[in-house]
C-alpha cells in the first residue's frame, strides 16, 4: 500500500508543516519481549513528538535537541534528517544545516529544495552547497525502467500485479473498482474478477501459485472503494481464484473484531500454505495449503505496519517489509523474528513491495522520497544487507509506486497508483490529475549482481 511518510518541511516565513509519524505500540497479544529495534524507534518518535512541542511553544533550542535526539535513535528515518535540518534552517545555523543534508545524501534520499526559502539564506556557503550538491546527485533521476504496458482507465486505482509465466498474461487488481483484469502479451485487458463479484473488495497484493494454478488475492473494504457502506467496514480476506477458469475457489474472511484490519500483501510458500500481512492489527495470517481458516500465525513487537513478504526457497525463511522498523527476517517453524542488519548509508524503512531474486530482496521503496526501486543485497547467513543498488528512480513516470512482480529476469511494478489522487473516501482531489495505470519493468541483470559485489 501506497503509505508515504508526512514530511517535515519548511514553507515561506519559516514554519513548520508537522507530520504525525506515530508512537511506537506493542501490538495487543504480543508474548514476546519488546526488541531493541523497537525501543530505539519508540524512543525516537517520542524525541521527535517533543521537538514538535517546544517548536510549538517557540522553544528552537530545546526543538533542535530533542530532533536531534530522534535522530541519533533512529538515523535511517528520513523524517527526523528533514527535520533536523528544517530547524537548523530556522536558526539560520549553515554548518548544522548542511551536515543534515550530507547525511540525507549519504542514505540517497532527500527532498528537492530548490525555492524554499528557508534555505535561501544558506546559498553561496560553501559547505552548503557542497552538501546541496551531494544531495542532488545521490538523489538524481536514475531511468533504468521501461514502460510494459499500460490500462487507460484512470479510475482504476491499481495497487497489486501477479504474473502468470504458463499462460504470459498479467493480473492487475483495483482497489477502487473492486475487480481484477488480466493484461496479455498484446495489451489486452479483459476482466477476470468483475467489480464486487462475490463480494470482492477493494484489491490489494496478489500472488499466482504456479504448482496448484491459483491465483490468490488480498481484499479489504475501505471508503475509497466503490459501493462502500458502513456494513462492509471491517471486512477483509483472502480470495482464491482457478487461473484457468476464473471460478473462486475459496474465499476466506477474517474474524472481524475491534481491530481495523488492512490485508496488503499476499505470499505462497512452497507448500502452499498463504501467508497475508495485515498493515494494521498488526499481524501476519496463513491460509493453510489444506484450509479453509485465515489463521492469526505470528505478532510481534517490531510488526508496526507489515507490507510485502518473500518466502526464500527453503520454505522456512520469510522476509517481511514493515514500514516503519525495515526488513525482518521470520523463520517460519521456530516463529522467530529478527530485524536485519543495514551496512551504513542504506535505510530500509519505507518499504511497500518485496520480493527475492538471485540471493538479493528487490524492494518497492515508496516511504522515502524521492520513491525508487532498490536490490538489497544480502550477506551470507540473510540476516544483513551489505550493499544497496537503486534500480529505478524516476519520478516523472513512477509518481505512485506500489506493489510488483518477478517474472524471468526483472521485477515488473505498478507505478502510477491513485492513493494522492483520491481522498480516503474516494473523491477525487482537485488540481491532481489522474495518469492511466503504468507497469514498468526493470531488468535485474544490470550492472553486477549481488555475488559479484
Amino acid at each position: 500500500m501506497m503509505r508515504t511518510f508526512a514530511r517535515l518541511a519548511l514553507v515561506a516565513g519559516a514554519s513548520i508543516v508537522i507530520p504525525d509519524v506515530g508512537l511506537a505500540q506493542t501490538p495487543v497479544g504480543s508474548t514476546v519481549s519488546v526488541a531493541p529495534e523497537a525501543d530505539s524507534a519508540g524512543a525516537a518518535r517520542a524525541a521527535y513528538r517533543r521537538a514538535i512541542a517546544a517548536y510549538r511553544q517557540r522553544d528552537l533550542a530545546t526543538a533542535r535537541a530533542e530532533m536531534r535526539r530522534a535522530a541519533k535513535a533512529w538515523p535511517a528515518q528520513q523524517a527526523y534528517l528533514e527535520g533536523s535540518a528544517a530547524l537548523a534552517a530556522v536558526a539560520r545555523d549553515t554548518t548544522d544545516a548542511a551536515a543534515w543534508l550530507e547525511q540525507l545524501a549519504a542514505l540517497g534520499v532527500g527532498p528537492d529544495i530548490a525555492g524554499d526559502t528557508a534555505f535561501a539564506a544558506f546559498a553561496g556557503a560553501p559547505a552548503f552547497d557542497s552538501a546541496l550538491a551531494r544531495l542532488r546527485s545521490a538523489t538524481r533521476i536514475v531511468a533504468r525502467g521501461r514502460v510494459a504496458f499500460t490500462i487507460p482507465d484512470t479510475t482504476f486505482h491499481a495497487e497489486g500485479i501477479a504474473f502468470d509465466a504458463r499462460a504470459r498474461r498479467w493480473f492487475v487488481g483495483s482497489v477502487r473498482q473492486r475487480r481484477i483484469v488480466t493484461v496479455d502479451a498484446a495489451g489486452a485487458v479483459q476482466d477476470f474478477a468483475p467489480s464486487a463479484s462475490e463480494g470482492l473488495a477493494g484489491v490489494f497484493g496478489m500472488a499466482v501459485d504456479t504448482t496448484r494454478r491459483m491465483l490468490w488475492a488480498a481484499t479489504t473494504a475501505l471508503p475509497r472503494m466503490t459501493g462502500f457502506t458502513t456494513a462492509d467496514s471491517g471486512r477483509a480476506g483472502v480470495f482464491g481464484y482457478d487461473i484457468e477458469s476464473g471460478a473462486l475457489r475459496r474465499r476466506v474472511w477474517i474474524r472481524r473484531d475491534s481491530s481495523a484490519h488492512t490485508l496488503g500483501d499476499v505470499t505462497i510458500a512452497p507448500n502452499g500454505d498463504v501467508y497475508v500481512s495485515d498493515s494494521n492489527a498488526p499481524w501476519i495470517s496463513k491460509v493453510p495449503a489444506t484450509g479453509d481458516t485465515l489463521e492469526r500465525f505470528i505478532t510481534h513487537p517490531l510488526f508496526r505496519s507489515l507490507q510485502g513478504m518473500a518466502i526464500a526457497s527453503d520454505g522456512r525463511t520469510m522476509y517481511v517489509a514493515d514500514y516503519s522498523h525495515g526488513i525482518l527476517r521470520v523463520d517460519l517453524v521456530t516463529r522467530h523474528v529478527a530485524a536485519l542488519r543495514a551496512a551504513p548509508g542504506v535505510t530500509l524503512l519505507g518499504i511497500d513491495g518485496l520480493y527475492l531474486h538471485d540471493g538479493a530482496l528487490i524492494a518497492v521503496q515508496n516511504g522515502v522520497s524521492p520513491a525508487r526501486v532498490v536490490r538489497f543485497c544480502l550477506d551470507a547467513a540473510g540476516g544483513g544487507v551489505r550493499g544497496a543498488e537503486v534500480l529505478d528512480r524516476n519520478p516523472a513516470v513512477a509518481d505512485e509506486p506500489t506493489l510488483g512482480a518477478i517474472a524471468g529476469d526483472s521485477v515488473f511494478y505498478v507505478a502510477t497508483s491513485q492513493w494522492e489522487k483520491y481522498t480516503d473516501t474516494g473523491d477525487r482531489r482537485a488540481g491532481v490529475p489522474a495518469r492511466p495505470v503504468t507497469v514498468v519493468r526493470v531488468p535485474l541483470d544490470i550492472d553486477r549482481p549481488c555475488h559479484d559485489a
